[in-house]
């Protein structure tokens, strides 16, 4: 019979199997670990995935054998069920929304850069660099650079004093 972490990572594949190693969804990939406290064994299945500029981010599943907790942690929210099912859910909608989480990523980028002092030549410039970069999960897909795009060319199109106060 398989382990409930077992049950929760042949889930996670299956359901995030679309996903995985797209530039879009931030090259996505799992790393498993697995440790004990005293009796208690503890199971982790890390969801990871960069953002541009090759941040690298994660997603959470603790799994505790013992007590048949799971446990999903997405940056600071921290949700826990007995349900594989429900646990799995909790990952997938996380992972739906790493598209727009890599857009505002370049969005905030994008407003460091005009902070910078950069002109909007230089901005695009960079972003183009983006588009080509080594790093799967580093690089920006076209429609990501469409949109910031045209999010600099609005952004610039706004006197440099209100960018400055609209962060």
């Amino acid at each position: 019979m398989a382990t409930l972490a077992e049950e929760v990572q042949k889930q996670l594949v299956a359901t995030l199997a679309p996903y995985m190693g797209k530039v879009s969804f931030g090259n996505l990939r799992f790393q498993a670990s697995e440790w004990t406290e005293g009796d208690k064994k503890y199971f982790n299945i890390a969801i990871v995935y960069e953002t541009p500029g090759s941040s690298t981010n994660q997603l959470n599943i603790t799994v505790d054998e013992a007590e048949g907790v799971l446990t999903f942690i997405d940056g600071e929210a921290e949700r826990q069920t007995k349900n594989v099912n429900e646990a799995v859910q909790f990952v997938e909608e996380a992972v739906r929304s790493i598209p727009e989480r890599r857009l505002e990523r370049l969005r905030e980028t994008v407003r460091r850069w005009a902070g910078q002092g950069r002109s909007r030549a230089e901005v695009l410039a960079e972003l183009n660099r983006l588009l080509r970069a080594d790093l799967i999960g580093g690089t920006i897909t076209h429609h990501e650079l469409k949109a910031t795009i045209q999010y600099c060319l609005q952004l610039f199109s706004v006197p440099s004093e209100e960018r400055v106060e609209s962060r």
